[in-house]
């Protein structure tokens, strides 16, 4: 049943009962009845019809029942009371077919409600279940688009597993052959450094012709230069050698318990000559034995300083180096004052051969071994760079954590 309307067996008053009776046939029958002078009232007295004429002198009255309950009276004069109650009578039957004809309204329109609230609802539980369908239609479509991209982002990182591990496998032959003649190579510069030098002691003890002296004296004096800068070659092959086989894991790494710092020390002696303006300063704190690889740990901070001499060369200023133990991590710092890195870029400088040094630069191996190697040693490495403002780089071990496979 609709809440909104009244139910059809409502109590109904002798006013809503004589609407649907039209006036006029009432007017009629009344007439030839009891005649112009009558009233029909509610059960509050209320007239609710009357005749043409107004009721003058005594006045009879008779009850309207319908359905037992009394409703209202018809009201008459006195001398057509013989007339009155089967008037009466007729409109009760009037009002029953009335009041029958109203509840069978009512309970149609009751029905009609009824069965339109149910479709409404059905019709809101139909539109909430397409919501929810759509909204699970949409999510799932998402969750197909997601696992495809990560299959698509799988396959290449499968891909360039691959290659890196082809790569790794050439970079390993690489490494070997190259590792013996540079290694004789730059025992040959040293023992001709040696030579030159006891040429040079011999011929001041024993002076030569002036024109001959004058150009031995140019060369004698040139020579080393030459061969320093052998050696130095020498060694930055001997480097990207040690960068090949750490990149190809052709050597397993030796774990020991050290202070971290003599590593660090060491990184600082291989570093070299800075430019003109830079210098470099060293902060390290009192440290705990760690144990890791410490050919590993030096490696990872004479890359990361070579990177900062690099990005120093044409500037002024610091490269700092600072070693401390915080929150059960070994924490080693390098900052510099050169010419930072851009975003675009800075995602990358962990891939191998990446380098922005161009040509003659560098094979891009540096910072790829050292992110491996603090990975190895459970760590990781943290940068922050702004474009001509320098860069951070903080290298995280854990004290702790030892060496993985």
């Amino acid at each position: 049943m609709n809440k909104h309307l009244p139910a059809f067996d409502r109590q109904v008053s002798l006013g809503d009962m004589m609407r649907h009776v039209p006036a006029a046939a009432l007017a009629t029958a009344m007439q030839h009845s009891v005649g112009h002078a009558w009233r029909i009232a509610g059960i509050d007295d209320e007239p609710v019809r009357a005749g043409a004429l107004a009721i003058d002198g005594p006045v009879c009255t008779v009850a309207l029942v319908v359905d037992i309950d009394v409703v209202g009276t018809l009201c008459a004069p006195a001398e057509r009371q013989s007339w009155l109650a089967p008037a009466g009578k007729w409109i009760e039957l009037l009002l029953g077919a009335s009041n029958r004809y109203r509840m069978a309204a009512d309970l149609h329109l009751e029905t009609v409600m009824s069965d339109h609230d149910e479709l409404m609802a059905k019709h809101a539980a139909l539109a909430t279940s397409e919501a929810r369908y759509r909204t699970l239609s949409a999510q799932l479509e998402a969750r197909v688009q997601e696992q495809v991209g990560q299959i698509e982002q799988s396959q290449r990182r499968m891909y360039q597993a691959e290659k890196m591990a082809s790569i790794g496998s050439l970079a390993a032959g690489m490494a070997h052959e190259i590792n013996n003649p540079i290694g004789f190579i730059r025992s040959n510069l040293s023992t001709a450094k040696e030579y030159v030098a006891t040429v040079a002691q011999a011929i001041a003890a024993a002076p030569a012709a002036a024109a001959m002296a004058a150009k031995l004296a140019y060369i004698l004096d040139d020579f080393p230069n030459l061969i320093n800068e052998s050696i130095a070659g020498a060694d930055r092959v001997s480097r990207i050698v040690a960068d090949l086989k750490a990149y190809a894991h052709c050597e397993p790494a030796q774990f020991a318990a050290i202070d971290p710092n003599d590593a660090l020390r060491a990184a600082v002696r291989m570093l070299g000559e800075l430019p003109a303006g830079v210098r470099l300063e060293t902060e390290f704190e009192a440290l705990p034995p760690v144990t890791c690889d410490p050919d590993g740990l030096t490696r990872v901070v004479l890359a990361l300083l070579l990177n900062a001499r690099s990005a120093m060369r044409e500037r002024q200023g610091v490269i700092r180096l600072a070693s401390a133990a915080r929150d059960g991590e070994l924490r080693v710092s390098v900052s510099d004052q050169g010419c930072g890195i851009e975003d675009a870029v800075l995602p990358r400088i962990f891939d191998p051969f990446f380098t922005t040094h161009g040509v003659g630069g560098g094979i891009g191996l540096g910072l790829t071994v050292a992110g491996d190697v603090v990975r190895a040693h459970s760590g990781h490495i943290a940068v922050r760079s702004t474009v001509g403002g320098g860069s951070d780089v903080d290298v995280h071990i854990p004290l702790q954590a030892g060496g993985r496979a």
